[in-house]
């Protein structure tokens, strides 16, 4: 008996868009993350550590941080990645010339071997932090616009209502 290829529905794709994106996002609805208490939480972290960045700042030169942010290989200030054994960092072009010729990290020789790419940490500014009200005023937009982008669905009248009352 042959088989009969898989019906692909719009429905298909729409179930798909449900689990990945509109049911995390309905979740993180659901646990009540409110802009008041998201920035209460925002003013007790504020004033926890306030006081460590603005000495930390006081500490570095302008020429330091520029230093910082660029890559240690081609020194162009690229977004870059860390690597989870050793943390050395470097631009995502330089890591793959690098990771052809060589399985040790190109700082200080540590194994790359059991490295994938999934395993790589992105580096990651202060610039670059979104807050939590941020997240989910934008998991709501999106709901709303996935909620208006499905179709209208309306029944067929294939079955005529029949009333036994009715004659």
């Amino acid at each position: 008996m042959d088989r009969l290829p898989p019906c692909r529905s719009p429905w298909t794709s729409a179930n798909t868009h449900l689990q990945a994106i509109i049911y995390p996002s309905l979740l993180q609805l659901q646990r009540g993350v409110t802009d008041t208490e998201d920035k209460k939480q925002k003013a007790v972290y504020m004033e926890r550590y306030r006081r460590r960045d603005d000495e930390e700042q006081r500490q570095y030169t302008d020429a330091d941080i520029e230093r910082e942010e660029e890559c240690g290989i081609c020194m162009e200030t690229n977004s870059k990645i860390v690597l989870p054994n050793c943390n050395h960092a470097m631009c995502l072009k330089c890591y793959r010339e690098w990771r052809i010729r060589s399985q040790s990290c190109p700082f200080c020789r540590d194994s790359l071997k059991r490295v994938n790419s999934g395993d790589l940490w992105v580096y990651m500014d202060s610039r670059d932090i979104i807050d939590s009200a941020t997240v989910t005023r934008e998991n709501l937009r999106r709901l709303f616009l996935y909620i208006d982008k499905l179709p209208l669905i309306i029944p067929d009248n294939l079955f005529d209502p029949y009333d036994s009352h009715l004659r």
